[in-house]
């Protein structure tokens, strides 16, 4: 099957982010794309509302490269075989420098047991229950460290343990409806909160970036929020 058949060429304003940007990914994949010319990939979108599941660091990157639109599928939210997760960070840089960074957030040892759905700041050899949400937590990291998202709790904490690593932090997922409302209301996750699980994931496309046409009015590559 061609890939114009397979996918839909959406212009980029139609499209709901329901997460934001981490910037340090966010120049990383202005790079990826300037490098290879084309878009791999396409981002995936939910028929219904146009909420974007998967994509949203492209997108935000041939917007500010200049492209008003993007290789997009949609597919069927309410599909149960559509599963979601979260994804795990893991923190490079000075284990240091990361406990400083979060020294407010940390639970007082005789509070420190683990608790259900409260954030688990890991580390090398020692565990603390965070007393703060998702959003409070990445703002406080996004930016000043470098971010491996890893796909499973299990491989995040190997990760910390790892001299590379400062750490990593245990989130528990979110349901589907919160993922919709935060798209339409504007109140959008921090980034990578939602792992998508996409059945029949399609093929990669390899559009060229000078089919996603330009868009007269952006000279300049804008800053990332």
């Amino acid at each position: 099957m061609k890939a114009d058949d397979q996918h839909n060429l959406i212009d980029i304003d139609l499209l709901h982010p329901h997460e934001k940007i981490d910037p340090i990914r966010l120049q990383e994949i202005k790079k990826q794309l300037i490098k290879n010319g084309t878009q791999r990939e396409p981002i995936i979108i939910d028929e219904d509302h146009l909420i974007v599941l998967d994509g949203h660091h492209r997108i935000r990157a041939l917007k500010d490269l200049g492209y008003s639109k993007v290789v997009a599928f949609k597919i069927n939210y309410n599909d149960n075989n559509l599963i979601l997760k979260t994804w795990y960070p893991a923190i490079r840089g000075s284990k240091k420098e990361l406990q400083t960074t979060l020294h407010e957030y940390i639970a007082s040892s005789e509070n420190n047991q683990i608790r259900l759905r409260c954030p688990r700041l890991i580390l090398h050899d020692k565990e603390h229950n965070l007393k703060t949400n998702r959003k409070t937590i990445m703002n406080s990291i996004l930016g000043r460290f470098r971010i491996k998202y890893v796909r499973n709790e299990e491989k995040a904490r190997e990760l910390a343990r790892h001299d590379k690593f400062a750490g990593c932090i245990i989130f528990e997922s979110i349901e589907k409806q919160d993922v919709i409302n935060a798209a339409l209301s504007g109140s959008i996750l921090p980034p990578k909160t939602t792992q998508h699980i996409i059945p029949c994931k399609p093929e990669k496309c390899f559009i060229p970036l000078e089919k996603l046409g330009k868009c007269p009015h952006i000279t300049t590559i804008s800053d990332p929020e």
